[in-house]
């Protein structure tokens, strides 16, 4: 029984070497790792405080509150409560539109959470544009901008610019089907101004849906436009503009758009605030 005893730990050195040759290499376990992401709405009191120093007591688990209500109070929480308590407060001072802007044309709104619906009449034909804030920002790089010296922390911050992807339906009277145009802001075209009058947005897919079907189909053919006759294409963008989506439109669609993303994100902080203070 002794000797059989002395081979046992013998055995457990073998089982634990073979465990040590079976894991995973070091490329693998770099793969395994999550990357890093931009980051696309710069905080304006993020940058001041993220630079403090943190106390020992911040990461230190703490049981329920003597308060009666049964809920985690920390003192992170609290911290985190009166962060976002301020970060609310320089929203609202920046916030350009306190209620949503019309859009000229005689186009109706509809909103429902992040996404927006516009209808338009025209000549026994209904145009539909759906759009949905949520992603719509594009994510700001490093080096785009220079801060010049003596701008103050407000100033050095780029303005953010909501451009949602949009879809647009047309469809006529007793029709069966409708037009759909899967349109974009191109990100090279956002912002610039130059002397030609060129489009801001661009038309990205075309197909026809079935006007009684909810869901549209994938098996419908679909025309994208990168290798599209430019004639055709041209053509194609005329009748939207005739249907009045147009530069005009997309402007006032990226404003729109901008407020509402906007209005909805001051919404998710005070939400946020809410939940983190669960008082």
């Amino acid at each position: 029984m002794l000797p059989l005893l002395r081979c046992v730990p013998r055995a457990l050195g073998f089982g634990v070497a073979g465990l040590r040759s079976a894991a995973p290499s070091q490329p693998l376990r770099q793969l395994l790792q999550l990357a890093p992401r931009p980051c696309s709405r710069p905080f304006g009191l993020l940058s001041v405080h993220a630079g403090s120093a943190r106390g020992p007591g911040l990461l230190r688990a703490r049981g329920p509150c003597g308060c009666g209500c049964g809920a985690l109070h920390t003192e992170g929480d609290k911290a985190f409560a009166e962060f976002l308590s301020d970060e609310i407060k320089e929203e609202k001072k920046i916030q350009k539109h306190k209620s949503l802007p019309k859009m000229s044309g005689g186009w109706e709104l509809e909103v429902k959470g992040t996404e927006a619906t516009l209808v338009r009449k025209v000549a026994g034909e209904k145009v539909t544009v759906t759009f949905n804030i949520n992603n719509s920002i594009p994510p700001t790089l490093d080096g785009e901008e220079e801060p010049s010296q003596g701008q103050k922390a407000e100033e050095q911050e780029p303005e953010l610019m909501s451009t949602p992807n949009f879809v647009v339906e047309v469809t006529k009277n007793d029709g069966k089907k409708a037009l759909v145009l899967d349109c974009h802001y191109p990100e090279d075209e956002v912002g610039q101004e130059e002397e030609d009058e060129s489009d801001i947005f661009a038309i990205r897919e075309v197909s026809f849906q079935s006007t009684g079907e909810s869901d549209w189909k994938d098996t419908n053919y679909t025309l994208n436009t990168d290798s599209l006759d430019w004639a055709l294409y041209d053509h194609l963008m005329d009748f939207l503009a005739d249907r009045g989506v147009d530069n005009t439109f997309a402007d006032e669609l990226v404003e729109l758009s901008t407020a509402l993303e906007h209005q909805e994100y001051i919404t998710f902080l005070e939400d946020l605030k809410s939940f983190v203070k669960s008082q």
